[in-house]
């Protein structure tokens, strides 16, 4: 049995995106001249899965961060109907 297991990091978004673009340069510079309509499809490829990706992320925190505040406003009410009910 392996005593060690090898697992990818947690990549943020501009980690994310700052591997794809280094990924990205060098296969478009190896394809730019021998098949270029090639190039041009793997480029719009990565693009709309950088795009897709850190858009997920995004809207991911900020759901994250709607639910924090929901969070806090219930329990603001919670704790003012429980002081208006002990002080009726």
């Amino acid at each position: 049995m392996r005593k060690y297991r090898f697992r990818l990091p947690e990549f943020d978004t501009a980690g994310l995106w700052v591997l794809t673009l280094g990924i990205w340069f060098h296969i478009i510079s190896r394809l730019i001249r021998p098949n270029p309509s090639m190039a041009i499809l793997l480029a719009q490829i990565i693009g709309v899965s950088m795009a897709l990706w850190g858009g997920y992320r995004i809207v991911n925190h900020w759901l994250r961060l709607a639910r924090e505040a929901e969070r806090r406003d219930e329990e603001k009410y919670r704790q003012d109907a429980e002081v208006s009910h002990h002080e009726d």
